[in-house]
């Protein structure tokens, strides 16, 4: 049976199916009890659509324009 450290180094390879049946079988011993390790494994699966979502949202051209201009300000008073 593996601890929280070794499960969650093999996280992609469980997902990607990459794993033996038998390393697979340990990890889901692992899982069903460790609620950590579950809650872990629940954000890890949500993160490449979170990502996805984050780089589709687009910033308001107000907040955009005034980022921008603070920025630059900040950049001028620097020099």
């Amino acid at each position: 049976m593996y601890n929280c450290k070794d499960s969650i180094n093999l996280l992609l390879e469980y997902l990607d199916g990459e794993m033996s049946p038998e390393d697979a079988q340990h990890l889901r011993e692992h899982l069903r009890g460790c609620s950590p390790c579950v809650e872990f494994l629940r954000t890890y699966r949500a993160t490449p659509g979170l990502c996805k979502k984050a780089l589709v949202a687009r910033m308001p051209k107000e907040v955009s324009e005034k980022l921008t201009e603070f920025l630059r300000s900040k950049i001028k008073s620097a020099s």
